[in-house]
């Protein structure tokens, strides 16, 4: 049976819809529920303009901010599903006054292409310009789009050119004005913006110069390179030895590709911070001399590895463990046999080493993973690989594994939002106060601008109440926090319990707050008591770099 024209018609409008509505969403960014992006927290900034949100500006898309969208939605008789589509993030926008053209999710990739084709000459014009200007976390305009190219050239920005200045934008900021000796609010004042033109003039007329100077030959690379300097972008031999260096001295865990990116862009900064240095993530001749120092105190190099005898079994372990695979029952060679010698060393697997791993390795594995709260599934990956070799690191060389004031030098800083997804939720972590002396454990509950935790036990609840004096407070201690993989960050915590309890038997009831080091511009968005907790953790750090 044929179909009549009009029938005909109608069918071919429908299908024409139908791909208009899919080709017109394609390019839409949709936010929802467990979502984290700079662009949420301008949706977080719009609602709570609109009186729909009154939580925290996190960037992270949780159940209040659901909840607020919801509630606009319905007001606006949009389709109240919480999830924020082009038409929710349009009259969201539109209701607040924010400039749509600045939104990264309805823009697409356009703005970007534009703006990449900026050369230096033309950054530096475009600063100066708006060097009267006070740009900040939440500001959205052409002059923030500017300071994201300029940032990019001077090599501490490394995220899309989106003219939103969110917590990428506002980190690069605070990481310049660390390098040039500004307080580092991730504000971009008029000093700070001037500063930046400076740079850029600085990098123009310095950027013909030949950098392949001569050095005298040496065993290692990295001293080889110390007259050079690495930063973002770079990309070069010199990078991949430094990156070994910083490994073999335990502040990166990326891999070995020659390539400085973020990661190891951190890794410089947490070391830079760790050893008096000014910390701006890029590894200059002062800071290659210092790790070089490092090393050579630590009779570490890149290239060797340490033999330890354990207490336990004649033989010896080489090194440590290779975290990028995974070592599970069936798996046979050197690298289970190394496991089965680190294991009976900490006191968890009592059978033959004989490099096969069978029941009574899983169950080793299994045993030493929920001592440190770790998922118990019997499978050695690289949380629990890490995890062993910090604690047999720390068995040979004499150490119980907790700290005193004499660990102080390998306490880290570094911004919680670089390393806060290192740790899963259900892990456990050992407290230590330096001024008491005190140590105690907590179950990872959440992560988001800080840590949610619980006393593991009532023991462990006892002893963080003797080191607060035996009272309750919300007054921030300062703390030394060591995690599954054997890193050491410095933070501040209080000791009452509040909210959501998951574990029963431990004497408190609800959870605590465990604060790490976040940018103070953020925990100025949060509010007076997050700014507390910075405070009081970077009058801590100063104290812990005196005892190095």
């Amino acid at each position: 049976m044929g179909i009549c024209a009009s029938h005909r018609f109608r069918y071919l409008a429908l299908i024409c819809a139908l791909l208009l509505l899919i080709t017109g969403t394609a390019f839409a960014q949709n936010f929802r529920l467990g979502d984290e992006a700079e662009e949420i927290a301008t949706i977080q900034s719009a609602l709570k303009q609109l009186k729909y949100y009154t939580g925290d500006i996190t960037g992270h898309f949780g159940t209040r901010t659901k909840e607020a969208v919801i509630k606009f939605q319905k007001k606006s008789k949009l389709l109240a599903d919480g999830i924020v589509g082009e038409d929710t993030l349009r009259q969201l926008y539109t209701a607040a006054g924010i400039p749509l053209e600045s939104s990264a999710a309805l823009s697409g990739s356009s703005s970007t292409s534009t703006s990449t084709s900026s050369t230096a000459s033309t950054s530096t014009s475009s600063s100066s310009s708006s060097s009267d200007s006070v740009l900040h976390y939440g500001s959205q305009n052409d002059q923030v789009r500017q300071l994201q190219q300029n940032l990019y050239s001077l090599g501490f920005y490394s995220g899309s050119i989106t003219g939103h200045y969110g917590s990428k934008t506002e980190a690069a900021v605070s990481a310049f004005q660390r390098s040039k000796g500004l307080s580092p609010d991730g504000i971009a004042g008029a000093k700070t913006l001037s500063a930046i033109t400076s740079a850029l003039s600085g990098t123009s007329s310095s950027s013909s110069k030949s950098t392949t100077s001569t050095t005298s030959s040496s065993s290692s690379t990295s001293s080889s390179s110390s007259a050079d300097m690495l930063k973002l972008g770079t990309k070069s031999e010199a990078v991949r030895q430094l990156q070994q260096n910083l490994k073999s001295l335990g502040y990166y865990d990326g891999s070995i590709t020659g390539n400085y990116g973020n990661l190891t862009k951190d890794a410089v900064y947490s070391f830079q911070r760790s050893n008096g240095l000014s910390a701006d993530g890029v590894a200059g001749a002062k800071t290659l001399a210092a790790i070089q120092s490092k090393l050579s105190k630590s009779g570490s190099t890149s290239t060797t590895t340490t033999t330890v005898s354990t207490s336990s079994s004649s033989t010896s372990v080489s090194s440590s463990l290779a975290t990028a695979t995974s070592l599970m029952e069936g798996s046979k060679g050197s690298e289970v046999k190394k496991l089965q010698q680190m294991l009976a060393a900490l006191g968890f697997f009592s059978g033959n080493q004989t490099g096969n791993f069978g029941s009574l390795t899983k169950q080793a594995v299994v045993n030493f993973q929920k001592s440190k709260g770790l998922t118990a599934d019997g499978i050695a990956g690289t949380k629990t690989l890490a995890a062993i070799n910090a604690a047999y690191s720390a068995k040979s060389s004499g150490s119980s594994g907790q700290l005193t004031t004499a660990s102080a030098g390998k306490v880290i800083y570094s911004s919680f939002y670089n390393w806060r997804n290192n740790y899963s939720n259900g892990e456990y972590c050992t407290v230590y106060d330096f001024t008491t002396g005190y140590t105690w454990r907590l179950r990872i509950m959440t992560k988001d601008q800080h840590m949610d935790a619980e006393p593991v036990s009532a023991e462990d609840t006892d002893i963080m109440r003797k080191a607060f004096g035996g009272q309750t407070t919300w007054t921030p201690k300062v703390v030394w926090v060591t995690f599954s993989d054997g890193k050491t960050y410095i933070g501040s915590t209080h000791d009452t319990p509040h909210g959501t309890q998951h574990i029963t038997t431990n004497n408190f009831k609800g959870h605590l707050c465990v604060h790490f080091p976040i940018p103070m511009a953020r925990a100025e968005a949060i509010g007076d008591y997050a700014v507390s907790h910075q405070k009081a953790i970077n009058t801590g750090w100063e104290k812990t770099q005196k005892m190095n």
